[in-house]
C-alpha cells in the first residue's frame, strides 16, 4: 500500500476513533462511510475493517471510562447476550450480501443516527425506585461537578431492541452503539455519560464476533486495517478522556449534520443515483 495512502487512512482512523469514543458509537459509523466513498474502498472489506478497529477502540477507550466509572458492567453483560446473538446473525448475511444493499442499509442506520443525535439526550433519570435486577449504578459527573445515581428501566424492551442492534452491527461493523447509546439514554433512562461508556465496552465483544466471520470469509484485508489500528489506538484514548471534561450533547449537532450528509450519499450510492453536487458521479 502507498505510504500516504496508509497515513491518510491511520488519521480518519483517529478521527474516527476520537467521535466514537466520545459518543459511544464504536467509530465505525464514521469509518465505514468515509472509507468507500472517499477512499474507494471496497464496502466489505471496510466493514471487516471496521470490525476489527471497534474491537481496538472499545478496548482502548474503555479502560478509560471503566476508570471514570461511566460504565455498568452488569447491564452491559445482560444486553450482550441478546446482541450478540444478533449479531453472528447479520455478519453471515452481510458477508454475502450486494455491495448496494450495505450501501443503502448503512445509509439508512446514518439517518437514524443523524435523528437521534438531533434529539436532546437526557440526564433526568429515576435516582430511587425499585432494582429488582441489581443493575442501579452511579458515577462522579466531573462536569457537571455532581454524582449521578441511576436505575436502568424497561430492562426486557431494551433486550429485545439490542438483537436489532447486533444484526446491524454484524452486518455492517459499526458495533451497534448507534443504536444503543439512544436506547439506553432516551427508553431505559441511562444518563448519556453511563450509556456512552456502557455502550463502548459492549461494541467491542460484539465487533468481535462480525470481525470473526468476515475474517474467516477473507474480508479482513492488513493493508487497511493496519493504518486503521494505529490511528484509533491514539484516537480512542483522546475521545474517552474528552468524554470525561465536556458535555457531549453539544456536539450532537455538529456529528448529527456529519451523519446526515454521509447518510445521504450512501443511499444514493447505494440506489446509482447522480448528485454531482454531492460528489456522487
Amino acid at each position: 500500500m502507498d505510504i500516504t495512502l496508509g497515513l491518510e487512512l491511520a488519521a480518519v482512523s483517529a478521527l474516527a476513533a476520537i467521535l466514537g469514543s466520545m459518543l459511544g458509537l464504536g467509530g465505525g459509523v464514521f469509518l465505514v462511510p468515509i472509507f468507500t466513498l472517499f477512499f474507494g474502498i471496497d464496502p466489505k472489506i471496510a466493514v471487516g475493517a471496521s470490525a476489527v478497529v471497534v474491537v481496538t477502540n472499545s478496548v482502548v477507550g474503555s479502560t478509560v471510562h471503566l476508570r471514570n466509572q461511566f460504565t455498568n458492567l452488569r447491564l452491559a453483560m445482560l444486553l450482550q447476550v441478546t446482541m450478540a446473538v444478533g449479531a453472528l446473525a447479520g455478519a453471515l448475511y452481510g458477508v454475502t450480501a450486494r455491495p448496494a444493499t450495505v450501501y443503502v442499509v448503512f445509509g439508512l442506520v446514518l439517518l437514524y443516527a443523524a435523528i437521534s443525535m438531533g434529539i436532546p439526550r437526557s440526564n433526568a433519570v429515576a435516582r430511587v425506585g425499585p432494582d429488582p435486577l441489581d443493575l442501579g449504578a452511579q458515577f462522579d459527573d466531573s462536569a457537571a461537578k455532581s454524582t449521578t445515581a441511576y436505575v436502568p428501566r424497561k430492562v426486557p424492551v431494551g433486550m429485545g431492541i439490542s438483537v436489532g442492534a447486533g444484526v446491524l452491527s454484524g452486518m455492517l461493523g459499526v458495533g451497534g452503539g448507534v443504536v444503543m447509546v439512544p436506547v439506553m439514554n432516551q427508553l431505559m433512562g441511562v444518563p448519556v455519560k453511563a450509556a456512552v461508556g456502557t455502550s463502548a465496552f459492549m461494541v467491542g465483544i460484539t465487533s468481535v464476533a462480525t470481525a470473526s466471520v468476515f475474517y474467516a470469509n477473507g474480508k479482513v484485508d492488513p493493508a487497511v486495517v493496519v493504518p486503521a489500528v494505529l490511528g484509533v489506538f491514539l484516537g480512542g484514548q483522546v475521545g474517552a478522556r474528552l468524554t470525561k471534561k465536556l458535555k457531549a450533547q453539544r456536539l450532537s449537532l455538529l456529528f448529527a449534520i456529519v451523519l446526515l450528509y454521509l447518510g445521504v450519499r450512501m443511499v444514493l450510492q447505494g440506489l446509482g443515483i447522480s448528485v454531482p453536487w454531492l460528489g456522487i458521479a
